[in-house]
């Protein structure tokens, strides 16, 4: 299962996100080429390139909390304690898993019911480019529930280093 979960979280926070990615430098390139080289510019291609564009940030949003790579102020944080930084952790991670939990159903509801409503240029439903939201509230919580577990190990003493390192570094 272990296993089964870390390939799903690749999936969605490595693979997809690279291959939306792709997708956008290669709208934006057509579009520059269309708009500059031919005079014509295609509008199917700059929809198709914002809507990767907001995939590419909710979905680069979970993979950095993956990898607790998120910009903080931490000029304090780093003086503290281990057992301080886990709690000051729990804390927030609390708190932003709260947040997520009230935002989640509305979000789902809300893409949902945007299936209605069609994109101007590319004329496919809008619950496409909104899905993204409720896939990347459903990733912190799951994020934000494993800090939470490995910090409250660590204040009880156990041992759960289990921090991956970011395929970047």
């Amino acid at each position: 299962m272990k296993k089964f979960g870390k390939a799903l979280l690749d999936i969605l926070e490595i693979y997809l996100p690279t291959a939306i990615f792709f997708l956008l430098i290669m709208t934006v390139f057509v579009q520059v080429v269309s708009r500059y080289g031919f005079n014509r510019p295609l509008p199917k291609f700059f929809e198709l390139s914002i809507y990767s564009f907001v995939w590419s940030i909710y979905l680069g949003a979970a993979l950095a909390k993956r990898y607790n790579q998120h910009i903080r102020f931490d000029l304090l944080y780093r003086k503290f304690s281990a057992k301080t930084r886990a709690i000051v952790d729990i804390c927030f991670d609390s708190l932003t898993t709260f947040v997520m939990l009230l935002l989640l159903y509305p979000s789902i509801e809300y893409t949902i019911w945007s299936y209605r409503i069609k994109a101007s240029a590319l004329r496919i439903p809008w619950t496409y480019l909104l899905l993204c939201f409720p896939l990347f509230v459903c990733l912190i919580i799951v994020h934000n529930s494993l800090s939470i577990y490995t910090n409250i190990a660590l204040l009880l003493g156990k041992d759960t280093h289990t921090e991956e390192v970011p395929p970047w570094l």
